[in-house]
């Protein structure tokens, strides 16, 4: 008898809770969210368009969205589009007394996962921490980040990026990146060393981020018909294409006896400026 007892004070209320989940689940105001969103999107950033496919919760607590366009009214393609996305807070930093948002995307033949944690429970200003993963990203499928090299590049991408900073201030704030990128062109303005493109089948980068200033440790690319090293300097500017290069290193040109020259790069993101020495 004790048995049925202990058994029926826990079950009762957990069915009970059961229940509530699934009625929230069903009844849950997906298209309102769905509207609230692009109304917030369209009143904080003139001319840009949201569009989501569909909205629910998911399980661990969070929501998950499909199909999910960002774009401009003046442009014809998307500057982001997504196959899935799904957002949920952090639990263990709740219990840290902090707010954390983890989120996972699927797009553009890869994925991205990242986090957010606020140093303030209820707030989303202050100290904040966040890293991000990438996967196996095709980047000419990318609206955005073709447009943020100025050029078509192509390749796929995976990498990693930490940051540290304020939220009031997110450009004085410290990070590092590591990416790789594979198997892809990157198409030069004007011709170089009788090239007009540069094809490779490795580019591998790391980078100290701090107070606006991008670090370059290592910046190595590996191709059939080039190889190069570089490092040096990025003053990152507010449109991306405009940051100054400061870069120098090594060249060698397998085709011409592996012979090694010294290379200098400046100018802008945009519009960079090479000199072999």
């Amino acid at each position: 008898m004790r048995f049925k007892i202990n058994r029926a004070i826990v079950g009762y209320p957990l069915a009970g809770i059961a229940m509530l989940l699934a009625f929230l689940y069903l009844r849950f105001p997906g298209e309102a969210v769905t509207e609230y969103l692009k109304a917030a999107v369209a009143a904080r950033y003139t001319g840009a368009v949201l569009s989501i496919d569909t909205l629910r919760p998911s399980f661990p607590p969070g929501v998950a969205l499909a199909d999910i366009t960002v774009g401009m009214r003046d442009r014809t393609d998307a500057l982001l589009r997504l196959d899935s996305l799904t957002v949920r807070p952090g639990g263990l930093a709740l219990l840290r007394g902090r707010l954390a948002i983890h989120a996972a995307a699927a797009g553009y033949g890869g994925e991205v996962r990242g986090k957010v944690e606020f140093a303030r429970l209820l707030s989303l200003g202050g100290p904040l921490t966040a890293a991000v993963e990438v996967r196996n990203v095709r980047v000419d499928r990318w609206a955005w980040l073709r447009e943020l090299f100025v050029r078509q590049v192509t390749g796929t991408l995976k990498g990693a990026i930490e940051f540290s900073g304020t939220a009031e201030a997110l450009k004085n704030g410290t990070g590092t990146v590591d990416f790789t990128l594979t198997n892809g062109i990157y198409p030069l303005q004007e011709p170089f060393l009788g090239m007009d493109k540069i094809e490779y089948s490795r580019v591998e980068g790391k980078a100290s981020f701090r107070n606006g200033a991008l670090k370059v440790t290592q910046l190595t690319l590996t191709g059939e018909k080039i190889r190069c090293s570089l490092k040096g300097n990025i003053l990152i500017a507010d449109d991306f294409s405009a940051s100054k290069l400061d870069l120098n290193g090594t060249i060698e040109l397998p085709l011409l006896g592996n012979k090694r020259v010294t290379l200098t790069i400046d100018g802008t993101v945009g519009n960079p400026r090479s000199r072999v020495m």
